[in-house]
């Protein structure tokens, strides 16, 4: 590049100056006749003093349409089998198929993510990609923007231009230990979430405004590492059974519903009472808590909504040339006092 050129601009960028949404920046470098003549010129002319140059990949995939969406699932051991991701699967293909789209789900190896997503862009095999479980450093989203790709994730992430989706994480979470505190638990024990994601500071962040609201001062040894996993429950319970018998821990807060289950597992079989002697409550609201002897009280998020709105948001930038979106989904908490209880 020539001293004194500017440099190369996406077309948000391109957008934001012109003062027009990308949808009508897109229509503009198309020739559409929908766009004014004045307005045209004008999206021209920056796109000519920016050096604005369309991706070649998007240009392909609008010009021919493969009808196919990309879905990536979490890595192993959390795959397509967990029931959070097959309740949100159901979502996600009924919206999609209503719109006359298929999905791809290829098998990814957990160090070949970015190498997977790379060969779908590569050779034009979708027309977009949903991805799942942000994290804090997340190399898949550099290299979709400079792919020119439309995608959108479950979950929210840390990047300002980036479409998601998701539950309310850190006001439910408050809102978890809030309830429990209101049963008189001060000494309420958390089970973290994957070391990394989004949504595991999210949850976290939540179990510490929860105390803060309850005035409850923070305990290191009360932070319990898991990794969203049932064994990962259930190793953080059976690790700390001398803090729950001892009465150093009368609550538990899983921050998913699979360490619940396996933290209720490891309490059974240290002879625990549920809610007599420890409570415990998870996040996420799958549908096989509420065969557990009783229901698991729980968050509950809109799993299917999820998967429909992620949907919906991914078509809107493949169909319209949508700007990013966020959105929020309300959580509540269900099944009352059935496996939380007062203090013993």
């Amino acid at each position: 590049m020539k001293r004194g050129a500017p440099m190369k601009i996406t077309m948000a960028e391109l957008a934001r100056k012109c003062g027009y949404s990308k949808a009508t920046v897109s229509r503009a470098l198309a020739d559409d006749p929908r766009v004014k003549p004045a307005t045209k010129a004008l999206i021209l002319e920056m796109a000519s003093h920016y050096n604005y140059q369309p991706h070649i990949v998007a240009s392909n995939l609008a010009k021919r349409r493969t009808k196919t969406i990309g879905l990536m699932f979490p890595k192993a051991p959390r795959t397509i089998a967990d029931p959070f991701f097959l309740e949100y699967l159901h979502g996600v293909s009924e919206t999609l198929f209503e719109q006359g789209f298929s999905l791809l789900i290829p098998q990814v190896h957990r160090q070949r993510v970015t190498e997977t997503i790379a060969q779908l862009v590569a050779h034009s095999r979708v027309d977009g990609i949903i991805l799942t479980e942000p994290l804090l450093d997340d190399p898949r989203i550099q290299l979709l923007r400079e792919s020119g790709v439309p995608f959108v994730f479950l979950g929210s992430t840390v990047h300002q231009e980036v479409s998601w989706v998701d539950g309310d994480n850190r006001g439910g979470s408050f809102e978890a230990v809030r309830t429990l505190g209101s049963l008189g638990h001060k000494n309420i024990a958390v089970i973290t979430g994957e070391p990394g994601l989004v949504s595991t500071q999210k949850r976290l962040a939540g179990y510490a405004d929860g105390l803060a609201f309850l005035g409850i001062e923070p305990q290191e040894n009360l932070v319990w590492p898991g990794d969203f996993t049932r064994q990962g429950g259930y190793n953080a319970v059976r690790s700390h059974l001398s803090q729950i018998k001892s009465g150093a821990v009368t609550a538990i807060f899983a921050c998913n519903d699979l360490m619940a289950i396996g933290g209720i597992q490891a309490l059974t079989e240290a002879g625990l009472e549920i809610p007599g002697q420890i409570s415990i409550m998870g996040f996420d609201g799958i549908e096989v808590g509420q065969y557990l002897t009783p229901p698991l009280t729980t968050v509950q998020q809109p799993v299917f909504r999820l998967g429909q709105e992620v949907s919906r948001v991914l078509l809107g930038q493949i169909e319209n040339n949508e700007d990013p979106v966020q959105i929020t989904l309300p959580v509540k908490i269900i099944n009352g006092t059935n496996t939380i209880g007062p203090v013993p």
